[in-house]
């Protein structure tokens, strides 16, 4: 819960357990969420109730990290400007990329970012300011200040005039320095639910010489139920470019002791493999075979006509296509038989 209050000139009292109303309407709220991405935003700092004085922005503002500061003037003006760097009242000045002035007045949001090269804020002890331009809560009143004329050169190492901000007061704020209102909000990107969920691994295997050894005789020593089938036949099937043939490669190159390419892969639009393939895979080098075939088809693409079909797959299950049969001459049988 946050405290209200009321303030003369700066000095301010509270009263405890009030709740803190944003005055942000939605459809501006949507507009300026709009502006920084998929985010939320979380009232800090609200001046009528807080106070203008720049002590109680920063007690509720400093070390928020990323940070949106919206006034309002009495002429009906919704402006204001986003930093991504912590305030620290450090004394130096900032320079962050992210930040920009904004106003909300009229139809899309009007966006000012920070010129390259330049501060984009003076990170002190006083009222929140953008580029040394445009100061909020002016000498701890319900005042909005422009300084014409930027003073980083002063103490930021820079020579020149150059702006950190171009605008033009009335264009932002129609010149209009008395506020009713500044809020400061907290800018948190958005959790996406499905990033959030901690992801576990489907197994848990200790990937040790040891382990690998073992899985290895596991499958050397496997044998087929069916006394008369001597080796299982393994169908990859997949879309385009799912790694089917890099697969058998891998598989391969563990049980030869080195690295092989047999099979065809790579990434392309279209599937590089156009025939069906069997590839049985040797212990060694000249060791016997081992008891599994690796059959490799082409990919399934979503384009009618194109990549391997179901009824494909139903005559490869059945033992009806050889190894090395042409995909194209598959497509014309199935379709004209």
């Amino acid at each position: 819960m946050y405290k209200t209050g009321f303030s003369f000139g700066g000095a301010h009292n509270f009263t405890d357990n009030a709740p803190l109303t944003s005055s942000l309407p939605e459809e501006q709220r949507k507009r300026l969420c709009g502006l920084l991405g998929n985010v939320e935003l979380t009232l800090l700092y609200k001046a009528s109730v807080h106070g203008y004085h720049a002590s109680a922005f920063h007690q509720r503002c400093d070390r928020q990290g990323p940070t949106l500061l919206v006034a309002y003037n009495r002429s009906g003006y919704i402006f204001g400007g986003y930093t991504s760097v912590d305030y620290t009242q450090s004394g130096l000045g900032v320079t962050d990329e992210k930040a920009f002035l904004f106003s909300l007045q009229g139809g899309a949001p009007l966006c000012i970012k920070v010129n390259s090269g330049q501060y984009a804020r003076l990170d002190d002890a006083g009222a929140p300011n953008f580029g040394q331009q445009l100061y909020f809560c002016y000498n701890n009143q319900p005042t909005v200040y422009h300084q014409g004329q930027n003073l980083f050169g002063a103490y930021g190492g820079y020579g020149g005039r150059v702006n950190p901000f171009n605008f033009n007061p009335a264009t932002l704020y129609m010149n209009d320095t008395q506020l009713n209102e500044c809020e400061v909000y907290k800018v948190e990107q958005k959790k996406d639910p499905q990033i959030s969920v901690k992801m576990k691994p489907w197994r848990n295997v200790q990937w040790t010489e040891k382990r690998r050894d073992e899985l290895m005789k596991m499958i050397r020593d496997y044998k087929p139920l069916m006394p008369s089938v001597s080796r299982v036949r393994i169908l990859m099937i997949g879309p385009v470019g799912a790694g089917k043939s890099s697969f058998f490669n891998s598989i391969n190159s563990v049980f030869m002791g080195r690295m092989t390419s047999k099979a065809m892969s790579g990434s392309a639009g279209t599937s590089l493999t156009t025939q069906f393939r069997t590839y049985p895979v040797k212990d060694g080098r000249e060791g016997k075979p081992l008891p599994f075939v690796l059959c490799d088809t082409m990919g399934l693409e979503e384009q009618s006509g194109a990549g391997l079909d179901i009824d494909d797959i139903s005559s490869i299950l059945q033992g009806h296509v050889p190894d090395r049969y042409k995909v194209s001459a598959l497509f014309y049988r199935m379709k004209y038989k």
